[in-house]
């Protein structure tokens, strides 16, 4: 490779070499350009067809959800029945030789507003408490478990072990009366209505059936390694 010397070059070389650079620079602008609208039109060309058959995977698998609690309905009435546990029962598993299917509700943890007056009588209480070490570890824990999630929903088992803290280390106290209130505002809702499958294969391993795009897998043969990290970089 051939190094130039600029302070050697004469002015007119020096224009030159500039216009050269100049329209390389252009060329590359350009060809950036053209690289760009190219993707924008592959881009288009195939976002019909794509969504189209998402929409379509959508639809099957909601048709197929609401079949298969239909094809089950009278079965789940029966055992309803039969053991009288509709209220406490969340979830029904069906197994008939090496296939399952389990169908139910999940549950999400939800707050009255009224847990806001006991986290607040909580952290009253923690800015009582001395500062020493065995304080500020306590400040800590308690800080961590009264942490909302990012629907804004307090954990229900984080209640819990705060309210083993508070009983066992400050009975009595505006610590255990608010975490009492906090417990008395809880109000599990309703999240969403599911379905499991799962299949013994012929080696004795039960398997799940994807019912989801992100849990289904690809072919084999399917390679898409040129999205993954270049590892020797």
């Amino acid at each position: 490779m051939t190094t130039i010397d600029i302070k050697k070059l004469s002015p007119e070389q020096k224009a030159e070499l500039a216009a050269q650079l100049a329209a390389e620079e252009k060329e590359k602008k350009e060809q950036r350009k053209q690289n760009l609208e190219a993707l924008e039109k592959m881009a288009a060309d195939v976002m019909p067809e794509a969504f189209s058959q998402a929409e379509t995977a959508w639809q099957v698998l909601t048709e197929a959800k609401a079949n298969i609690f239909r094809l089950f309905r009278e079965y789940l009435k029966l055992k309803i029945e039969v053991f009288e546990n509709k209220s406490l029962q969340k979830t029904h598993t069906i197994t008939v030789g090496d296939k399952s299917i389990t169908l139910g509700y999940r549950v999400a943890d939800g707050y009255s507003d009224n847990a806001n007056y006991g986290i607040a009588m909580v952290h009253k209480f923690l800015g009582t408490l001395a500062k020493d070490e065995n304080s500020k570890k306590l400040l800590q824990t308690v800080y961590r478990l009264l942490s909302k999630n990012a629907k804004g929903d307090l954990d229900s088992k984080k209640v819990l072990e705060l309210a083993k803290i508070a009983q066992e280390s400050y009975p009595g106290t505006d610590f255990e009366e608010g975490i009492g209130i906090i417990q008395d505002a809880f109000q599990p809702k309703m999240s969403r209505w599911f379905i499991e499958a799962k299949k013994i294969d012929g080696q004795g391993v039960e398997r799940s059936v994807p019912l989801s795009i992100t849990s289904a897998d690809l072919p084999a043969d399917f390679d898409l390694s040129f999205l993954l990290p270049n590892k020797e970089k």
